[in-house]
């Protein structure tokens, strides 16, 4: 098995994409937005 280090803001995504998908029943805007800002703001990363 290869294991790889995630940068700081990789892990940060990775723990708000786990609260988005545990908050099914009471979803929150403002947290999808927040993730879809972290996806945006790593792929247009230098």
């Amino acid at each position: 098995m290869v294991t790889k280090e995630l940068t700081e803001e990789e892990w940060e995504l990775v723990e708000a994409v786990r609260n988005l998908k545990n908050s099914t029943h009471n979803p929150s805007a403002q947290l999808e937005y927040y993730v879809r800002k972290l996806f945006d703001n790593l792929l247009n990363k230098d």
